[in-house]
């Protein structure tokens, strides 16, 4: 008699049948047949806009000729602070800071905000009520001027003009 062992029967179930007639329904798996480099056109592409991306970026990278300039400003304010009796400021800190071009020091939004920011800054020390405008010594706004006149000349006639508007006391 013959009769299947329990591992054949098992064998047996997986495969499919070998039928020569029959329509495999499953879906078809060709990866084993496709060539190897079939995305080739998309790396190309990948890597030719990395390389495009990185020249463009070395073409616009300026950042060593700003850092010389913006230093090169930084030490001419600190001279001026230096020449003016106050205390000369950090070179780093200050072309950080205030860069090539003044940064918000000198930029001109003609609103309100900049004068009163300035104004309360101008007061006694308290807060609330007990909070008082005070005569300022006209040397505290000479710091101001000396960062308008190394990066933003063309400003200071109105800030002259805004301080001339103050009730300000000579000395220190």
């Amino acid at each position: 008699m013959d009769t299947p062992t329990p591992s054949s029967e098992s064998s047996d179930r997986s495969r499919p049948p070998t039928d020569q007639d029959a329509v495999s329904v499953a879906p078809g798996d060709d990866l084993h047949e496709r060539p190897e480099n079939t995305h080739l056109i998309l790396y190309l592409a990948a890597f030719a806009l990395f390389v495009g991306l990185a020249v463009w970026g070395l073409v616009a990278y300026q950042h060593n000729e700003d850092d010389d300039l913006a230093r090169e400003k930084a030490i001419e304010l600190a001279m001026m602070f230096s020449a003016s009796g106050f205390a000369s400021p950090d070179i780093d800190a200050t072309a950080r800071v205030l860069g090539t071009d003044g940064g918000a020091a000198c930029v001109d939004d003609g609103s309100a905000l900049r004068e009163n920011l300035l104004h309360q800054q101008m007061v006694n020390g308290a807060a609330g009520p007990g909070q008082r405008p005070i005569l300022v010594a006209r040397n505290l706004l000479e710091g101001e001027r000396l960062v308008l006149t190394v990066y933003c000349p063309d400003r200071l006639p109105e800030f002259d003009a805004w301080v001339d508007g103050l009730k300000l006391e000579d000395g220190e």
